[in-house]
């Protein structure tokens, strides 16, 4: 006959997972694409205000309906 013994083992689990670089490097990836994407709205924020005070609404409207239809 064969000896066939059972043993018990404690086996220690954690319900946390080892940060992995790739997702830390996505991470930083997405904050600079949201950082550049803000900074290019605030910079088109800035250039509709300037055209706005240096041309004024009507003026713009009107160039905006030229490009539009292609008479420009």
């Amino acid at each position: 006959m064969s000896n066939n013994e059972i043993s018990k083992q404690k086996v220690k689990t954690s319900a946390h997972e080892t940060v992995r670089i790739d997702s830390e490097l996505y991470k930083i990836g997405a904050i600079a694409t949201v950082s550049f994407a803000g900074g290019i709205g605030i910079w088109a924020f800035a250039c509709l205000a300037s055209a706005l005070l240096s041309e004024g609404p009507l003026s713009l409207l009107i160039n905006l309906v030229g490009a539009i239809s292609g008479t420009m």
